[in-house]
C-alpha cells in the first residue's frame, strides 16, 4: 500500500486517510503547531521539492485524515519554569509550578503535596507545639514515608537489599532534618530572628523542647546552657547561610534527593553504591539544565552544592547534640537513636 499524500511504500490507515509515517507526523505536527501558513509557497520551489505545508495539509485532508483523531500536544512538551527568585519553603515545595523537563525533580514536586499531608497527619499541623520526645517518636515513619517516595520516583530503588535499604536512610534522615529545619527558617524567618533577638523567647522554646522530654527534669538554667549554643549555631552557621542562598523549589528538591542518594558512606554495599551514584546523575544533570534554562549563572550549580556541606556541618553538631542528650537524661526513642546514631564511616 502506497502513501495517498507523496507516494511512498509502506503506508498505513493514520488519522482517519492512507499514509506513510512521515505524513501522519505531519499532519500531527501541523495540527497542534501555533503556526498557520495562508499562502501556498509552491511556485517559490523547484519541481524536485516537496509540495508546501499548505498544500501538503490540503492533500491530507482529502484523502480522509480527520483533525478531531490528533491527540493535543502531550503536558511533557510544554516548559513551565518556576520564578528563580521564589525561597524555598514547604509550601512552595507543594507547589505544582514545575519545569516538565526535569522529569524526575518535576515528578517529585507534583508528589510532594500528597507527602506533605501525610506528614502533617503524622506530626500535627502545629511542629512547635512537640518536644523532642514526640518528634524522636515518629521518625521510623516518617522516614518510610519519605523512602516510599524515593521508590515512586526511583523504582530501581525497590531492588536495594534490607541492608543498603536501611543504611541509605540511616545516612539521609540527619541531613534531611537539617534541611527542612532550614527550610523551615526560611519559610517563618521573620518569627525566627525575633526568637533569636528576644532571648527569653528562645529560652523558653528550647526549656520546653528538652525538659518535657527529660526522664529527671534538670533545672532550666542548666537545660538553656547545654542546649542554647547549638541553636544559636545552627541560626547563624546553617540556617541563615541557606536562606542566603535563595533556593527555589526545583533546587530544594534535588538536594533532597541528593542527600537521600549520597554514596559516599563506606555502609552500603558496590551495588547499592554504584545505583546511587547514577541517580545522583540524574537529578544534577536535571538541576543544570533547569539552570541553564533560566540563563542563570554558571557558579550556581556549585553555589547549591555547597549546600551540601553546611549540612554536613549541621550533622555533625545534631550528633553532638544526641550524645549530650544522653548524658542529660533526654528520654528519646529507640528507632531515632539507631537511625541518626548509626556508624557510617
Amino acid at each position: 500500500m502506497t502513501c495517498r499524500i507523496c507516494g511512498a511504500e509502506k503506508a498505513e490507515t493514520h488519522f482517519g486517510g492512507i499514509s506513510c509515517r512521515a505524513c501522519a507526523a505531519f499532519f500531527r505536527r501541523y495540527v497542534n503547531s501555533k503556526k498557520v501558513i495562508i499562502q501556498c509557497t509552491c511556485k517559490q520551489r523547484t519541481e524536485k521539492s516537496y509540495p508546501c505545508r499548505r498544500c501538503r495539509m490540503n492533500r491530507c485532508l482529502a484523502v480522509g485524515m480527520t483533525k478531531t483523531k490528533v491527540q493535543s500536544s502531550r503536558e511533557k512538551n510544554t516548559r513551565r519554569v518556576i520564578p528563580s527568585s521564589e525561597l524555598a519553603t514547604l509550601s512552595l515545595l507543594s507547589c505544582h509550578i514545575v519545569p516538565r523537563f526535569c522529569f524526575k525533580i518535576a515528578h517529585t514536586i507534583d508528589s510532594w503535596p500528597e507527602l506533605d499531608q501525610k506528614r502533617k497527619s503524622l506530626y500535627g499541623e502545629c511542629f512547635y507545639d512537640l518536644n523532642f520526645l514526640e518528634v524522636s517518636n515518629m521518625a521510623r515513619s516518617d522516614t518510610t514515608l519519605l523512602w516510599s517516595l524515593g521508590v515512586m520516583i526511583f523504582p530501581d530503588l525497590g531492588f536495594l537489599t534490607a541492608k543498603d535499604k536501611e543504611a541509605i536512610i540511616c545516612n539521609f534522615f540527619p541531613r534531611w532534618i537539617v534541611m527542612e529545619s532550614s527550610i523551615d527558617y526560611c519559610t517563618n524567618q521573620e518569627h525566627h530572628r525575633k526568637m533569636m533577638d528576644n532571648s527569653e523567647e528562645l529560652e523558653k522554646m528550647i526549656i520546653k523542647f528538652y525538659g518535657s522530654s527529660m526522664k529527671e527534669r534538670k533545672p532550666d538554667k542548666e537545660i538553656v546552657g547545654v542546649f542554647k549554643p547549638y541553636w544559636v549555631h545552627f541560626y547563624n552557621e546553617i540556617a541563615e547561610p541557606v536562606f542566603q542562598m535563595k533556593l527555589d523549589r526545583v533546587e530544594c528538591i534535588a538536594l533532597f534527593l541528593m542527600i537521600l542518594f549520597d554514596d559516599a558512606y563506606t555502609n552500603i554495599s558496590e551495588e547499592g553504591a554504584k545505583l546511587c551514584r547514577n541517580l545522583r546523575k540524574v537529578v544534577l544533570r536535571e538541576l543544570k539544565g533547569y539552570q541553564t534554562d533560566n540563563n542563570l549563572p554558571e557558579r550556581r550549580l556549585l553555589d547549591v552544592m555547597s549546600t551540601l556541606m553546611l549540612l554536613e556541618k549541621g550533622e555533625e553538631k545534631m550528633q553532638e547534640e544526641i550524645l549530650l542528650c544522653g548524658l542529660n537524661n533526654v528520654n528519646l526513642h529507640d528507632d531515632f537513636k539507631s537511625i541518626v546514631q548509626v556508624k557510617k564511616l
